[in-house]
């Protein structure tokens, strides 16, 4: 009888627990484990920035697939709170790798610039004039003390294809502030950070390639 009053006691405990887990909010597989995927986009002002602005007289642009440098290749969000260790969020990641997601933005960049009578993405059979080549060294979010920032750097490479000569070669480096010290923060931030990105690359190109456009007749 108190063998059988023992297995009583030990079956209604195994059942409570059960039925708790299966009510407990933080079991495995609930909505908790699914990771919080973020976009790099590009927020024109107006309406008219976003048009493209082809210019016929201009040279073409062929624009390589952006290259990234260790620990930015993948889709992971990246951190750093000591020096020389990068961390990465474990329920919060990019949709793409940065520097794909980057390729669009580059693009539309160019397009609107007014330099360019076409802008082309590798592979092409289409002839070129110029060549853009383009590396994402650093997209991270910085924290220190009560405050957080985005780091983005990225090197460029413009090449006359004629010629074969490097017409600019420079890194640009952004730093934007987070609101909060959250990857959410830090996802606000890298938008931010890659309108003003987009903006210095338009800024660094125009001098070598203005040049390069042909004069129009004046109309009869």
């Amino acid at each position: 009888m108190r063998w059988m009053g023992i297995n009583i006691l030990w079956g209604f405990t195994i059942g409570t627990i059960l039925v708790v887990t299966a009510c407990n909010p933080i079991a495995p597989h609930t909505h908790s484990s699914v990771p919080k995927v973020y976009l790099l986009e590009w927020k024109h002002a107006t309406r008219d920035e976003s048009t493209v602005q082809l210019n016929p007289t201009c040279p073409t642009l062929l624009l390589s697939s952006p290259r990234a440098a260790p620990g930015y290749a993948g889709a992971g969000m990246a951190y750093i709170e000591e020096a020389h260790r990068i961390d990465y969020f474990a329920n919060n990641r990019w949709a793409d790798s940065p520097a794909r997601m980057l390729e669009p933005l580059f693009m539309r960049a160019l397009e609107t610039s007014g330099l360019f009578q076409a802008v082309v993405q590798a592979p092409t059979t289409a002839k070129f004039d110029l060549r853009l080549d383009t590396e994402l060294l650093r997209l991270v979010q910085v924290f220190e003390a009560a405050e957080s920032r985005i780091e983005i750097t990225v090197r460029i490479n413009l090449l006359d294809t004629h010629s074969q000569r490097v017409l600019v070669s420079d890194v640009i480096e952004v730093t934007e502030p987070a609101s909060e010290q959250t990857p959410y923060g830090g996802v606000i931030a890298a938008n931010k950070a890659v309108a003003r990105l987009l903006e210095a690359l338009q800024r660094l190109l125009r001098p070598a390639v203005e040049p390069r456009c042909r004069k129009q007749a004046p109309a009869a």
